[in-house]
């Protein structure tokens, strides 16, 4: 089986997994008190059913803000548009999102120590978003010139 594996083919299964991805993080909202009361039967530990619900809910909501910017970017690679301001926002929007989730996780380590490695994680790719940010800030700048140049 040979599957000519184009740009547009990568580009709609990308979007067809954002696409799923929001549809789990929507279901989540109503499977959270589930999980976390499923994680306190199993963990052996002190009960943090509230706790671990809030940050499972802020963490849900800051995902589908995060997987919503994504659909907005890839919306705007399938248009040829890629270096504009945008695009560098939408990064932006999702690396902040990042920040979020380690700033959650980070306050969740007072109560479970293994949820730092979570917000080291999200910290890590926030800073990793940051400077494709950065790049795509720059690269339309210099698209922007380069339109103003005879």
């Amino acid at each position: 089986m040979n599957i000519n594996w184009t740009k547009e083919r990568s580009l709609a299964f990308t979007r067809f997994l954002t696409i799923s991805f929001l549809v789990v993080a929507g279901a989540l909202i109503f499977l959270i008190p589930f999980i976390t009361i499923w994680y306190d039967s199993v963990s052996g530990k002190d009960p943090i059913v509230i706790v671990l619900s809030v940050c499972f809910y802020l963490c849900d909501i800051i995902a589908i803000v995060a997987l919503w910017n994504l659909l907005r970017l890839l919306t705007n690679i399938s248009k040829q548009e890629l270096f504009t301001e945008k695009n560098a926002g939408c990064v932006r929007v999702i690396s902040w999102c990042c920040y979020g989730v380690a700033a959650v996780f980070a306050v969740l380590t007072f109560w479970r120590l293994l949820a730092l490695i979570v917000a080291f994680i999200a910290a890590f790719v926030g800073l990793i978003l940051r400077v494709v940010k950065n790049m795509l800030t720059a690269a339309a700048e210099m698209r922007e010139e380069n339109d103003y140049t005879i």
